[in-house]
Order: structure tokens, then sequence, then C-alpha cells
């Protein structure tokens, strides 16, 4: 994948519903409305080809591949918090 097509803001948003695995708390944790992270949720779905999350009655339910992008992606946003701080 090529890094400059992809909007890393859409990484933050990736990161909050994996934590939050509901798109409404989602949302208030990154300050968005919650159209706002729908949309940016289908983007990332786009540039990964894959759902990343289903509807469950639990919640947000990740799929395969985002439980395989979960570590390493939430480790680079602590890296880059960190360094910028």
């Amino acid at each position: 994948m090529n890094l400059r097509s992809l909007d890393l803001n859409l990484l933050l948003v990736f990161d909050a519903v994996m934590a939050e695995r509901n798109v409404t708390r989602a949302a208030e944790r990154v300050g968005l409305s919650q159209p706002a992270l729908s949309n940016a949720l289908t983007r990332l779905r786009g540039h990964l080809k894959d759902e990343l999350f289903v509807r469950s009655p639990d919640g947000m339910r990740p799929t395969p591949r985002a439980l395989e992008l979960s570590a390493p992606i939430h480790d680079a946003l602590a890296s880059l918090e960190q360094a910028l701080d």
C-alpha cells in the first residue's frame, strides 16, 4: 500500500473502533460525529479491501484482518504520540 494515498487519520478511527467496538463511542473518542466516523471507516475499508468490522448484537465485531492489524496500528500510533510529546 502506498502511504501517500492513505489519510493517516483513518488509523486513529480504526484504533478507536477497535477499542470501543461501538461507532458512536469511537466517534466521541476521536472528536467526530457518528456519520463522519462511519464515512471514514468506509474509506479505510476501501483502502484495505476488507470490512474490518461487522455489526453484531455485541457491537462491532472485528474481522480476522482487523485483528491482525490491531496491535501494529495501535503500537505505531503510540510510538508517534510518544515521539511528538
